[in-house]
């Protein structure tokens, strides 16, 4: 009985190895990968199940690799809702990881910019005289979201790691749950339509603060292949925070790196 009971436990356990493996991204030959793989942002994937759902995520949702390798910049437009009022929001980014906000009142050119070059993250606002480095937990936060598309993209990347966690229903749509672990220390779970492809909900969680920001989004439209969410709901530990409509989308429009950087 005890020799039976000890091959069924190393049975089950041989079974739970092979489904980890089935749901954490490896490198499809076992072995490590080179840094030309690694820097790839749709590389060949493999067979597993967590593979598989990716490749298709990569293909269907993002536009695939060749759309991908043309767009460059992002310029958009749109309104911005706040517990205080509507503002006007003008976003850049470029790859790789440049962002700039520019938020102003409806009718105001009083603006808050925030702004990161891939270095330095800076802000300034509407009454300062000169522009300013943010503090520690800023800067942690707006690198995080700098990054040009999303934490799933470049999955070979050294200290990252790729799980799917289950198939779960989020507002009224059957999603695959897919998350990714930084090395940053931060946690970051997708929600993606398993008919679509496309993320219906994304949650950032420092693992450092226990901080929780969700983003919800709805309404896509593509420019040249890759989706945008013209809505988009973001809330922190689940209280509701801001809305923002796009009203004007524009792909590789002449953003240089010069934009991002704090003014001198």
């Amino acid at each position: 009985m005890c020799i039976r009971y000890v091959i069924f436990a190393l049975g089950l356990l041989s079974v739970a190895g092979s489904l980890y493996a089935e749901t954490v991204l490896r490198p499809p030959d076992g072995t490590d990968l080179p840094i030309t793989v690694r820097s790839q942002p749709m590389p060949e994937l493999g067979n597993s199940r967590i593979a598989k759902i990716l490749a298709r995520y990569f293909n269907e949702g993002l536009g695939g690799a060749e759309n991908w390798e043309q767009i460059e910049s992002l310029r958009v437009m749109g309104t911005l809702t706040l517990a205080d009022g509507k503002y006007e929001l003008h976003a850049y980014q470029k790859k790789p990881n440049f962002i700039k906000l520019s938020i102003n009142p409806e009718n105001s050119n009083n603006s808050l910019v925030l702004s990161y070059d891939g270095t330095v993250a800076w802000q300034q606002s509407p009454s300062a005289e000169a522009p300013t480095a943010m503090s520690e937990d800023e800067v942690r936060r707006f690198i995080h979201s700098a990054h040009f598309g999303n934490h799933l993209l470049y999955p070979f990347k050294r200290g990252k790691v790729i799980e799917f966690i289950d198939t779960v229903s989020i507002d009224g749509a059957i999603c695959h749950h897919i998350q990714v672990r930084l090395d940053t220390d931060y946690q970051v779970d997708y929600y993606i339509d398993i008919r679509t492809y496309l993320e219906v909900k994304v949650v950032n969680t420092d693992l450092r603060s226990g901080f929780r920001n969700s983003v919800v989004y709805d309404d896509y439209i593509r420019e040249f292949g890759m989706p945008i969410a013209k809505k988009v709901e973001s809330f922190e530990d689940d209280e509701w925070v801001s809305s923002l409509e796009l009203i004007e989308v524009k792909v590789n429009t002449g953003v240089m790196p010069w934009m991002f950087s704090m003014p001198k």
